[in-house]
């Protein structure tokens, strides 16, 4: 060996904690605080280590029948290995998922060509919808907006079941439009996707087209669309039209949405439109944070969503569970230090042709 030379047994050792930290948890396509990262540099390969964990406590009224719940939402593990100036790998985890098969969330490598163009194959966030790219430990809303959840599937669409937002595929991205000061104005996002979830085989021979496109005109500013072409699989029958569990069927998205971050107010807004062969959903939330103290900040949101769009009242009420609902949230969120928060909601849920819900929640959350 040369002197200066790192020893092999280095670099075998760099790989095995980015295996054995796979196994625990996988990254979203999310932003982390890169201080708090475990960081090791072994040569030219460098590795980071980082997570979070959420516990929740949920007292739940749905018309006077009183539940409470303490609850383990998530304990994300995360590691992501730079092996060459543009080749990365990225691993993520949720070791408390009660559903083996959501233990592991993402795995991919992406290299990178230039700014402009960078190519990611593996599991990962579909491109639909900017609140479905957020991180949890950067949500407003503890549950996430029931408009997001049903329209891209992450859960409550019992035709595609519970996606968790992500898929494998292959994805070109990048960004474009650099300014003087090297921010860039254009980030655009396009993939083809299995169309079938979360760690799940293809279960028909067709894929999804998955885009979308941010337009940053200022600093703090996101003008944001997103749209899916795909083929679903239905993994159950539909209450709103004549699809049933084993049918493919055209499944259609399309949103639009703007983020502004303008300290100590931050907005975010989004509507989204779908179809489940010709049946038409609805969906729009509106979010707002603003900072009342240091660390301290009170966040409101509205959330909508109509799941059959062609339905009047009446026929609604003739269906099983809700088919609209418009939900209230008003709560407050202190940062103990960094990604560290601690977060209380109340929540209002007009189920329309259904119980109403109350909601008291309560989340703790730490990262590292």
């Amino acid at each position: 060996m040369k002197h200066g030379e790192k020893p092999r047994w280095a670099y075998r050792l760099a790989v095995l904690l980015a295996l054995v930290t796979a196994n625990s948890n996988a990254q979203e396509t999310e932003k982390t605080d890169d201080n708090n990262a475990v960081k090791i540099q072994l040569g030219t390969k460098s590795l980071r280590l980082f997570g979070y964990a959420q516990t929740t406590f949920n007292v739940k009224d749905v018309e006077g029948d009183r539940t409470d719940e303490m609850a383990i939402d998530r304990v994300i593990l995360m590691a992501q290995a730079q092996l060459t100036r543009r080749l990365g790998f990225f691993l993520m985890a949720d070791v408390a998922a009660t559903d083996s098969k959501k233990h592991l969330h993402e795995y991919y490598g992406q290299y990178d060509f230039m700014p402009e163009l960078k190519l990611r194959i593996g599991q990962f966030k579909q491109p639909f919808m900017l609140e479905n790219l957020i991180p949890p430990t950067l949500l407003g809303n503890i549950q996430m907006n029931e408009a997001t959840l049903y329209e891209t599937a992450i859960a409550t669409d019992p035709l595609m079941g519970n996606t968790v937002g992500r898929d494998a595929g292959i994805m070109l991205t990048g960004d474009l439009l650099p300014n003087s000061d090297g921010r860039r104005r254009l980030n655009y996002s396009l993939g083809i996707f299995n169309g079938t979830g979360i760690n799940n085989k293809e279960n028909n021979a067709k894929k999804d087209l998955i885009g979308m496109v941010n337009w940053l005109p200022a600093k703090g500013v996101t003008l944001s669309t997103s749209f899916i072409l795909g083929t679903g699989h239905a993994l159950a029958d539909d209450v709103y039209s004549d699809i049933k569990a084993g049918d493919d069927y055209s499944r259609k998205r399309w949103s639009i949405g703007t983020e502004v971050d303008l300290r100590p107010l931050k907005l975010r807004a989004e509507m989204a439109m779908g179809w489940n062969r010709g049946t038409p959903s609805r969906g729009a939330y509106a979010e707002a944070w603003v900072t009342l103290w240091k660390g301290l900040d009170l966040v409101l949101d509205f959330d909508y969503l109509n799941k059959d769009a062609s339905l009047s009242k009446e026929q609604q009420s003739r269906l099983p569970g809700f088919t609209e609902t418009c939900n209230y949230l008003c709560g407050v969120q202190y940062w103990i230090y960094r990604s560290c928060r601690i977060s209380s909601q109340l929540v209002y849920k007009d189920r329309r042709t259904g119980p109403d819900t109350k909601q008291w929640v309560t989340q703790f959350q730490v990262a590292f």
